[in-house]
């Protein structure tokens, strides 16, 4: 008994072993890749791959999200997004209205419901609307672009273009 007593141990801290090994890689691989890193790894790989020729000509970001409204009611929130481009190969000058590309970082601007083009002040600009959720655009410059995010069953369209009018540019 003593014999099998002993084997049954072992068996156990084996099991065991076998499980913490099998969870620590597990855990391992499942960790998140910190964004930059995962975009330096696309670019080298899309480097290798499409070769030489093809450069990187432009990067859109998110900059910043400023929230307006109350945090418990997030319908009637207001999502005012700053969206950056850096141009490497092209140039600024091919962008010449609204900056439709950067866009699409947050919406994809082919598959909304509507699209009523307006100026914003100076700037070309457009109201996209898709189910009940409105996005008013303007490009400030090729570099910057402008996002107001709402709900237009709960605000007027008439009030989100007032305040779009009333912004002024981040320098």
């Amino acid at each position: 008994m003593n014999k099998k007593k002993r084997i049954a141990i072992l068996l156990a801290v084996i099991i065991v072993v076998a499980v913490g090994i099998i969870i620590a890689v597990a855990s391992h691989q499942k960790q998140e890749m910190d964004f930059d890193e995962f975009a330096d790894r696309f670019e080298k790989s899309a480097e290798e791959v499409l070769g030489e020729d093809v450069r990187k000509i432009s990067k859109s970001e998110l900059a910043a999200t400023l929230t307006y409204g109350d945090p418990n009611d997030k319908d009637n929130n207001i999502y005012y997004r700053i969206l950056k481009t850096t141009f490497y190969e092209g140039g600024p000058e091919e962008i010449t209205g609204l900056h439709t590309e950067a866009l699409g970082l947050l919406f994809p601007v082919d598959s909304m419901d509507s699209c009523e083009e307006m100026m914003i002040q100076d700037w070309p600009g457009a109201l996209y609307k898709k189910d009940d959720t409105a996005f008013l655009c303007w490009t400030y410059s090729p570099e910057v672009t402008y996002v107001l995010e709402y709900t237009p069953s709960k605000l007027d369209d008439s009030e989100i273009i007032k305040m779009a009018e009333s912004a002024e540019p981040v320098k």
